[in-house]
């Protein structure tokens, strides 16, 4: 119990400074690390699949990573959130869960599947000469609700994450490190 509660207030106090200087940061946890209800959550929105891997995660981080989201204002919001990599028969992806176990976003990777025409087309005609990269990813507000696709395309060293909803729209662009 000591150990845990020393982990915790580490998790945190490194989480307060990493924000503070603006440091992208997660850190690995076990899942008996991870709040039980965030856990039973979990267990409960994906039955039949294995958590890869546990995470506990900036809000600010999460914004970043899911570009188009209600995490845009992040006033209000709880400082910590748990993510958790998902795999199963016929699902990949990452869930992101926040301190009472709500399911707040589910990302899921496209592999071997052609994107709608209406997103290939938009984003062909506004970057002409850039390739997909081979895995997109579809987000979704909590487990259904879709919000938009996420395309990363490159043109020799230059990268773009692009949020795309499915009528075509681009919905936020931003260049990605390499």
């Amino acid at each position: 119990m000591k150990k845990i509660i020393t982990t915790i207030v580490m998790a945190f106090t490194v989480m307060a400074i990493a924000h503070a200087q603006n440091a992208e940061i997660r850190i690995k946890a076990r899942e008996a690390e991870i709040p039980v209800v965030v856990v039973e959550s979990y267990k409960n929105d994906f039955k039949g699949t294995t958590n890869d891997e546990w995470m506990i995660v900036p809000a600010a981080l999460i914004g970043e990573e899911y570009v188009v989201t209600g995490f845009d204002n992040l006033d209000g919001a709880k400082p910590t959130l748990y993510t958790v990599t998902i795999k199963g028969n016929n699902v990949k992806g990452e869930a992101v869960y926040d301190q009472e176990g709500k399911l707040l976003h589910f990302k899921e990777v496209i592999k071997d599947t052609a994107l709608p025409a209406s997103v290939r087309n938009a984003v062909v005609t506004k970057y002409p000469g850039y390739t997909f990269i081979k895995n997109q990813e579809t987000i979704k507000e909590g487990k259904n609700n879709f919000i938009h696709y996420k395309v990363v395309i490159e043109n020799g060293k230059e990268k773009i994450a692009l949020a795309v909803d499915a009528s075509g729209k681009i919905l936020k662009e931003r260049k990605v490190r390499i």
